[in-house]
């Protein structure tokens, strides 16, 4: 007699019909990207923006709530930097790795087979009023196999829904603060933009994101989630870069992602 798990979907159909339902592989023939959002949170509103020109240049740029100063992370013709505009440090090279799978988290969504492996449907349930698929998923080259995040599809529209992501090991240091998972919820898809910002009919992307952490909700809010509007020069080095800078310890993969964004 088959058992309840037999019944289910396989996995990997689940997320292959939830790319297409997004636009499948015209999401990687793009020449630009670009995204824009207000986070809004009891710390007061912020803004996040992204940039990315083909073939592999990438901005984030975010200030901090209540305007108390930007922070942006970029790589283009092989530099990667970070810091306030006009005050940027280099940063090792291998940042520009890390701000490759890191920081937006419309990418994110769309890039979920390249980023994840292992996949698994765990159970048919009903979350924020909403029937969905729970699947399981490891982050590729993680170095712990059991930090496995939940991702959630939408049973009636085959939509990604949200993801939970676990919380990183706790820091071994005396005092050091006990970390937190993320609960992320997305709604309101539409068609993006392109070019003279009429639709592409075949993209689709979430305007509302939900990011949970720590007892604090963040809500991003966009106002534009475009593709192919950006020049080749959108995105370039600064002129004048301090030293480089150490690079940071290696986040835990379940910490690489949103809570207030994250690449592509």
């Amino acid at each position: 007699m088959a058992s309840v798990q037999d019944a289910l979907p396989a996995a990997d159909a689940l997320v292959r019909a939830a790319n297409e339902r997004m636009g499948g592989a015209e999401w990687r023939s793009l020449k630009s990207f670009h995204t824009l959002a207000t986070a809004k949170s009891a710390m007061g509103d912020a803004t996040i923006e992204f940039r990315f020109v083909a073939p592999d240049a990438r901005l984030l740029v975010q200030t901090m709530p209540g305007g108390r100063g930007t922070m942006e992370l970029g790589v283009a013709a092989g530099m990667a930097w970070m810091g306030e505009p006009g005050k940027a440090r280099a940063v090792d090279p291998r940042m520009a790795e890390e701000l490759a799978g890191g920081g937006d988290l419309q990418t994110l969504v769309h890039s979920i087979a390249e980023r994840f492996e292992d996949f698994r449907t765990e159970s048919r349930e009903t979350v924020d009023n909403r029937i969905v698929w729970r699947l399981s998923m490891r982050p590729r080259g993680t170095p712990t196999p059991d930090a496995r995040w939940t991702l959630l599809i939408d049973a009636a529209t085959g939509l990604v829904h949200g993801f939970d992501i676990p919380a990183p090991p706790k820091d071994a240091r005396a005092n050091a603060p006990t970390p937190t998972g993320q609960s992320i919820r997305l709604s309101d898809w539409r068609p993006v933009d392109v070019g003279d910002s009429a639709p592409r009919s075949r993209l689709i992307a979430f305007r509302t994101a939900k990011v949970s952490a720590g007892g604090m909700e963040t809500e991003l809010q966009y106002s534009r989630v475009a593709i192919d509007t950006l020049g080749a020069d959108a995105i370039r080095p600064p002129e004048k870069l301090e030293p480089v800078a150490p690079m940071p310890a290696a986040p835990s993969p379940s910490a690489g992602t949103p809570a207030g964004e994250h690449s592509d």
